[in-house]
């Protein structure tokens, strides 16, 4: 029988996605309208706390797109430090409704436990829930080998969810721009200036203090 263990070095087509995914800061252009809606589609299939599926994606394109960059403050930002970002073909806002979970979490087979409320959360799990949405994003972005980059709305982030009718109770948990990899474009960013940390250091088995080189043997 065929050994189940993993490849030491996981050379399969995820782990080589896995491994060379960045974040792209100079774009040209990009991806119909259709194809960002199968990917929207796709990338929602992530794990959700008690099936709640409070995650949504935002897809901005063309005047939408345009009217982002100006009410975010978030163009201005990178037209002076990345402008190649601003040709992205759309940003992906990634949203978050606690009112899913709060309202999930009050019916018959999970109530009992407080969780009704959105203050008696200890950690709110509409933004680890879109966490994961935003991971499948960026990996199927760089599946095609299209460029992505992650950011986050820097100042007053309900005037901009306001401004594109988003409910109160609804949000962000990052935004995404995509669009075709400009040919120019190279590794940037903090990564190119910090070396990643060892697994050696951030792996731990058993206890905190336990590290194993290679567990897997």
């Amino acid at each position: 029988m065929a050994s189940t263990k993993p490849n030491k070095y996981f050379s399969t087509a995820l782990g080589q996605i896995i491994r060379r995914r960045r974040m792209t800061r100079t774009f040209d252009g990009g991806p119909s309208l259709e194809d960002l809606k199968e990917l929207g589609e796709l990338a929602l299939r992530a794990p959700s706390a008690g099936f709640s599926q409070g995650a949504h994606l935002l897809i901005l394109v063309g005047d939408d797109l345009q009217r982002f960059w100006q009410v975010s403050g978030v163009g201005a930002w990178f037209g002076k430090t990345s402008p190649g970002v601003l040709e992205a073909q759309s940003v992906i806002l990634v949203l978050a409704d606690e009112s899913a979970y709060t309202n999930r979490y009050s019916e018959g087979d999970k109530a009992g436990h407080g969780l009704e409320k959105a203050e008696n959360w200890v950690k709110p799990m509409w933004l680890t829930d879109a966490a994961l949405v935003t991971q499948n994003l960026l990996l199927l972005i760089e599946e095609q080998r299209w460029g992505a980059l992650l950011f986050d709305l820097f100042v007053e982030p309900r005037k901009l969810l306001d401004a594109f009718e988003v409910p109160a109770n609804v949000h962000c948990a990052g935004v995404v721009a995509v669009g075709y990899r400009h040919p120019q474009d190279q590794p940037s960013g903090t990564p190119t200036q910090r070396k990643r940390k060892a697994s050696v250091d951030l792996l731990h088995f058993g206890t905190w203090n336990t590290h194993i080189e290679d567990p897997l043997g």
